[in-house]
């Protein structure tokens, strides 16, 4: 107890004045050199850090083994009166498994719990984060803490794996019973957590080939299995051209994340040719771990030829005469006709879904580890796309976040993508800029510098920018910036979601409301699909807040609503105008995306065809 009292003091001294205060005292090296860390990092001392992130997405195949050997573990030990945890390199807290009630509610209390940042940046000396940046076992007593509101606690913490370790296995005690001597048992855990995520990484890779063989034996000539990190191409894939192979990854990527029904799928590939594919499931152990594209070349290619009157009037157009339910019946089109029709509607109902269309490049650019730029109104949700879809595809990478309006527009300031372009991951790491519109010339400049080093390089960093502008301007400083990044997708505002608004709402409510039963009525979601939303998902999570304050159970209906979800209504297209956005959607669809040819076709200026893609809405997926 004497030794615990004089780590405590030298920590309250050094508090006040540094190390130099405490001079030759009880505190180990490694906890004063992490104590200087935090100093400089200007943890908070009065208020703890931990803030919550999320979950990280789906667990990793390490974390799927942790949760297993951590429920072991508690299972041989009903006696032992501590917690076990998973942190990451980045402090995260992945799992959490309890054996004391009493421990369990301080934990509660200061927030180490699964889904909220522990970082020594934002909470000083931890023994998970102290672990892994000295690569060793090492345990952390109470006093020795830097955040006075983790003294109580007491930890031994063992990183899993060698070299430079991403997870850290965390025994936890009250600070009375002491954490020393549960080394041995957080060394013996992390070796059975990383010998598990070893045997079920090896068990995943197989999966990937045993479908892939599975699918030559059944005769498709195309076949691409993948687990979201590692991507298998059959013969056949190899054998196309190269422009196809990345299409057909990309769709294999994004069929990853997003789920697909497996029933054959019309695409048209960047070549010019057409494919029918499927993707399926990828189970090992009875366990989801990836999925495989099959498929091979469409039996016709060459779509029917249309005049080019037919092509500037808008063929597509819906005729104004009585409809004729009975005309499939009667249908003497020949099968090639049909089959093209089909397409067509499948490829155009993929156009009309701004959102899906974007969430599928975002998630084909970060597999790819392709830099791009996340273009929208403020609000939208790119931070968040950004993040969940790499959380998706990386569950065990790292973030870090930069907020450019933070960064200084003077010559002494900072750059904030200094250590990480100094520094050589080894894992995935995503670099997200948000609002870089922010920047001034001095901030751009710098940065530009440290993204020339670091898109230089063959780390697995991506890049990706947030622009809180509806358009891009090339004269602004961050125009500096635009030369590093390969793709830029645009992201559509809420009140171009109408189709989806329902399921969004509903799923912020379920967050709001953390368990409890309160849904959305059919006449709210209407009145919520009539609002314009000016102020996106921001404005939505503010009507939400007010309406789960005021009935926090039951089904909402529209009087529970505030009143400005009345006042204005969403702008209406007259029947002229929805012909002209339906032809110029089918314009780009047939010119794949081009501008000029699409202007062509449509006989107008392509000043026109820009302000009327603009004015509709439909600018994010041309």
């Amino acid at each position: 107890m004497t030794g615990a009292r004089e780590v405590e003091a030298a920590r309250w001294r050094f508090l006040r004045g540094g190390a130099a205060t405490i001079g030759d005292s009880a505190v180990r090296a490694v906890v004063l050199a992490s104590w200087e860390r935090s100093r400089a990092h200007a943890v908070d001392t009065e208020r703890l850090g931990a803030s919550f992130v999320g979950h990280g997405g789906p667990p990793a195949t390490p974390l799927e083994a942790a949760g297993a050997v951590l429920d072991e573990a508690h299972a041989d030990n009903p006696e032992f009166a501590g917690s076990l945890l998973l942190v990451d390199a980045d402090g995260l807290v992945r799992v959490r498994r309890d054996g004391d009630p009493a421990l369990s509610d301080l934990l509660d209390a200061v927030r180490l719990v699964p889904g909220y940042r522990h970082a020594e940046a934002a909470v000083g000396t931890t023994a998970a984060t102290l672990a892994l940046h000295e690569g060793t076992a090492l345990a952390v007593e109470g006093p020795e803490h830097f955040h006075p509101q983790l003294s109580s606690l007491a930890a031994a913490a063992a990183p899993v794996g060698t070299g430079r370790p991403d997870l850290a296995v965390v025994v936890v005690r009250h600070a009375a019973d002491g954490a020393a001597d549960q080394l041995p048992w957080a060394r013996a855990l992390a070796r059975r957590v990383d010998d598990q995520g070893t045997r079920r990484r090896r068990a995943r890779v197989l999966a990937l080939h045993d479908a892939l063989d599975a699918a030559g034996a059944d005769g498709a000539p195309w076949a691409v299995a993948t687990d979201g990190d590692v991507v298998l191409a059959s013969s056949g894939v190899r054998r196309v051209a190269p422009e196809d192979q990345q299409s057909l990854s990309d769709r294999a990527l994004a069929a990853l994340v997003i789920d697909e029904p497996p029933r054959p799928h019309h695409v048209d590939l960047p070549s010019g040719t057409c494919a029918e594919v499927a993707v399926h499931e990828i189970r090992a152990d009875g366990v989801p771990v990836g999925c495989v594209l099959t498929g091979g070349p469409a039996e016709h290619d060459e779509a029917p030829a249309a005049t080019e009157a037919r092509r500037r009037q808008g063929s597509h157009v819906a005729p104004t005469a009585r409809r004729d339910f009975a005309a499939p019946l009667r249908d003497d089109r020949s099968a090639a006709e049909r089959t093209h029709a089909e397409a067509r509607v499948r490829a155009n109902r993929e156009l009309l879904s701004p959102y899906l269309r974007a969430r599928q490049e975002v998630v084909a650019n970060l597999g790819h580890r392709r830099h791009q730029v996340l273009l929208g109104e403020t609000g939208v949700g790119k931070r968040t796309l950004a993040l969940e879809q790499f959380h998706r595809l990386h569950p065990d990478g790292a973030v870090t976040v930069v907020e450019c309006a933070r960064i200084g527009d003077t010559p002494a300031a900072t750059d904030p993508l200094a250590g990480l372009a100094e520094a050589s991951p080894s894992r995935p790491h995503l670099a997200l800029l948000r609002g870089i519109q922010a920047l001034g010339p001095v901030a751009a400049r710098r940065l530009d510098e440290s993204l020339r080093v670091l898109v230089a390089r063959t780390d697995p960093v991506v890049v990706v920018g947030c622009l809180d502008t509806a358009s891009v301007d090339a004269t602004r400083p961050y125009g500096l910036l635009l030369r590093h990044f390969h793709e830029t997708v645009r992201v559509p505002a809420l009140r171009y979601r109408a189709d989806e608004l329902g399921d969004i709402a509903q799923s912020v409510l379920r967050t709001m409301t953390t368990g409890r039963s309160l849904r959305l009525s059919h006449q709210v979601v209407r009145v919520l699909e009539g609002y314009p939303w000016p102020g996106n998902i921001n404005e939505l999570e503010d009507v939400l807040r007010y309406v789960v304050a005021r009935k926090p159970v039951g089904v909402v209906q529209a009087p529970d609503l505030p009143s400005l979800c009345f006042t204005s209504r969403a702008p209406k297209l007259s029947m002229l105008e929805t012909a002209q956005c339906d032809a110029i959607i089918q314009a780009l669809y047939e010119a794949r995306g081009n501008r000029y040819r699409a202007a062509a076709m449509l006989g107008i200026a392509r000043s026109s065809l820009y302000r009327k893609i603009d004015a509709f809405g439909i600018s994010y997926i041309a």
